[in-house]
C-alpha cells in the first residue's frame, strides 16, 4: 500500500477539497490542481516538494499557493516564510 500526500491551501481551500473538473492540458505539473469554478488549490507530494513548486507557509502556520502567496505578499508588503528544503 502507498500513501499519497495532499497539501491545501489555507486560503483558498481551507475545506481540503480534491475534486478535479476536467483533465489538466499538457504543461501542467500533474501533482498541481485548481478547480476552475471556485479557484482551490492543492499540490500532490511532500511538503518539500511543495515548497520547491513556490509553495510557501505564512508567519501563521498557514500552507499558501503560490497565487495566495503573490496576494498575501501585496496586502501586508511582507513576503511570507519559506521554509528551506531539506
Amino acid at each position: 500500500m502507498s500513501f499519497r500526500h495532499f497539501i491545501f491551501c489555507d486560503r483558498c481551500n481551507p475545506g481540503a477539497v480534491r475534486v478535479p473538473e476536467h483533465r489538466r492540458g499538457i504543461g501542467h505539473d500533474p501533482r498541481e490542481g485548481r478547480r476552475i469554478s471556485d479557484g482551490r488549490m492543492w499540490f500532490e507530494g511532500s511538503l518539500q516538494e511543495a515548497v520547491a513548486a513556490g509553495w510557501v507557509i505564512s508567519r501563521a502556520g498557514e500552507h499558501l499557493c503560490p497565487r495566495c502567496a503573490r496576494m498575501e505578499r501585496n496586502t501586508t508588503g511582507a513576503a511570507p516564510w519559506r521554509p528551506s528544503p531539506a
